[in-house]
């Protein structure tokens, strides 16, 4: 019954799939100096930053990774968080070797399918990040472990150093009033309502397909490499029992992700449309061991 149901979402979905699950493009090289990964002096002690962290995870703990927090909540978790993102330990995350591999997504303020609902179902965001391909892999599995998946979403996307550049926000260029779902944001859960079940679909690629374009407001003079990446999605598949439902390309779809904290077992990431602050969504990770 629960495979008819996502079948019948997707078939009302006017995307159609593609033959290859890989990423269709050659990954963009990603140059790292390690020279340049420098150790910072910080102000809180070892046991302290733990200390910030366990508060961070109680906070977090009853929130089902940000799918039911009050604003309050959020606003309590993000000062938190700000604390522990001033004891960075590294000057330059986004260079660190230390980056890669995969993360859980412990907890964020943005909307599906990054806090790890899609549609009606909920299940376990990864990030899995590959340096030396220059390949970022945002990944959902429901209900949460990957061997035991029954339904997946996989996005794409290859990364570089951003020089600083905002990008245009295409719904503000188009005069478009849609306004992104937040994590708070409920979403249809009745399985049996297939015009719901398109709703959702729709919402997801309208939240990954907007185009952003490239703006003038570069200041070349800072570094903004050192922490932060310009992503640029590939593709989106989702599978259902392992087989390919659904095959989304983009071109021309970027993020800006920010490194606020990174340390051997943490991450924390403020990522969105253009680059400035005001659009971000924060993501704390921990390390998938």
């Amino acid at each position: 019954m629960v495979a008819a149901v996502v079948l019948t979402s997707f078939m009302n979905c006017l995307y159609r799939p593609a033959s290859s699950y890989l990423i269709s493009s050659k990954p963009k090289s990603f140059i790292r100096r390690k020279d340049l990964i420098l150790k910072v002096t910080v102000s809180s002690s070892n046991s302290q930053i733990e200390e910030i962290k366990s508060t961070i995870e109680r906070k977090i703990e009853s929130t089902e990774r940000g799918l039911s927090t009050t604003i309050q909540e959020q606003e309590d978790i993000e000062m938190v968080v700000q604390a522990l993102e001033k004891n960075c330990p590294l000057a330059e995350p986004a260079r660190s070797l230390i980056m890669g591999d995969k993360w859980i997504v412990d907890y964020t303020t943005a909307p599906p399918p990054s806090n790890g609902k899609l549609g009606p179902f909920v299940g376990v965001a990864r990030q899995i990040i590959d340096l030396h391909e220059g390949t970022y892999v945002n990944y959902l599995s429901v209900p949460g472990e990957i061997e035991k998946e029954w339904l997946s979403a996989k996005l794409e996307a290859t990364f570089e150093e951003w020089d600083g550049t905002l990008l245009e926000d295409e719904r503000l260029r188009t005069g478009d009033t849609e306004v992104e779902m937040t994590s708070t944001t409920s979403i249809q859960d009745d399985a049996n309502d297939t015009t719901a079940d398109k709703n959702w679909m729709e919402s997801l690629m309208s939240f990954l397909s907007q185009e952003s374009k490239v703006g003038d407001n570069s200041v070349p003079s800072i570094d903004y490499g050192a922490n932060s990446w310009k992503v640029d999605f590939q593709s989106l598949t989702i599978r259902l029992f392992g087989i390919q439902i659904l095959k989304q390309t983009f071109k021309g779809t970027s993020r800006i992700w920010k490194m606020t904290y990174l340390d051997d077992d943490t991450r924390i990431v403020r990522a969105g449309r253009t680059g400035m602050n005001k659009d971000d969504m924060m993501f704390y990770m921990s390390r998938d061991v």
